[in-house]
């Protein structure tokens, strides 16, 4: 070994056994954990609308390697339930990740193309207002990423057609309160089926202005009680619900959830949820 080398050698063996606080570097830790903690909060609704999202980090992220980044854990909070294929799983889009997945869609599908993949594990409506956690295998392989300096992240998720998959509706309007998600029961079930993103009004005679205001969130089988909805721009007072009587609908042209037409509800039952969110987990590696 020449003197060249021996010197390398001896530099790198120093800075294996020094802490180096002071370059905030992976020598002594070679691995770090981003979390990512998104929610609508009635003001701000990337996850209803799904406009993009931008959240500061406490403090820069500082990557001085090369390094590999791997998504850990995804949970969700009021997630679309998996019951098509376009809510089969989560597309999630990070600005500031070089993700370079290439795809192949039958469907031309361009809301995989450079996207994370996430499996929807939400199979079933008994599991609103409950934490969903969406992967159970640890460290999915996401990108490498060079070093950089991070201040924010920022990205969208939607479901596998670039729609909401946190609501129902194309175009939600969602600013009134912020996506929450409300229950309540049916005196009557359902006269007929009724399709998710049906919509209908709380009052007892139809018109223009208010037989649109919510949305149905579930498909409802025909005789179903159980009637969860979104906001479509109306207000249920989130104490009593004293804004629930009875549904009405019209014979307008927009999907109106005729088999809900003059059904009643029993206030005693009502509940809404809290914001959608999602928290996802990634650990960062520094390569050798």
């Amino acid at each position: 070994m020449d003197f060249g080398q021996q010197r390398q050698q001896n530099q790198h063996n120093a800075r294996s056994m020094m802490y180096q606080n002071s370059n905030y570097d992976f020598e002594r830790r070679d691995k770090k954990t981003l979390i990512l903690d998104v929610a609508n909060n009635g003001t701000l609704n990337p996850l209803s609308t799904t406009e993009e999202f931008s959240v500061d980090l406490f403090e820069p992220l500082i990557i001085d390697k090369l390094s590999d980044i791997y998504l850990d854990s995804f949970m969700t909070h009021d997630s679309m339930v998996c019951h098509t294929g376009d809510t089969m799983a989560f597309s999630l889009q990070i600005n500031e990740f070089n993700v370079n997945s290439n795809s192949a869609s039958t469907t031309s599908n361009q809301h995989i193309f450079n996207r994370i993949i996430i499996p929807n594990d939400h199979t079933t409506i008994d599991d609103v207002n409950t934490c969903i956690v969406h992967k159970g295998k640890k460290l999915n392989y996401v990108c490498s990423i060079n070093p950089s300096r991070l201040s924010k992240i920022t990205g969208k998720v939607t479901d596998l057609g670039g729609l909401s998959i946190f609501n129902e509706l194309a175009s939600p309007k969602n600013s009134t309160d912020g996506g929450k998600l409300h229950y309540v029961s049916l005196t009557t079930g359902a006269s007929q089926h009724v399709d998710k993103g049906s919509l209908f009004g709380w009052d007892a005679g139809a018109s223009a202005t208010t037989d649109t205001l919510f949305s149905v969130a579930f498909d409802m089988q025909e005789g179903a009680t159980d009637l969860y909805f979104h906001s479509n721009g109306g207000t249920v007072d989130p104490a009593t619900g004293a804004s629930l009587t009875q549904i009405s609908k019209s014979t307008s042209t927009t999907p109106i959830a005729t088999g809900l037409d003059t059904k009643i509800a029993d206030v005693s039952t009502y509940k809404v949820g809290d914001f959608p969110r999602f928290i996802a987990e990634f650990v960062i590696i520094a390569r050798e």
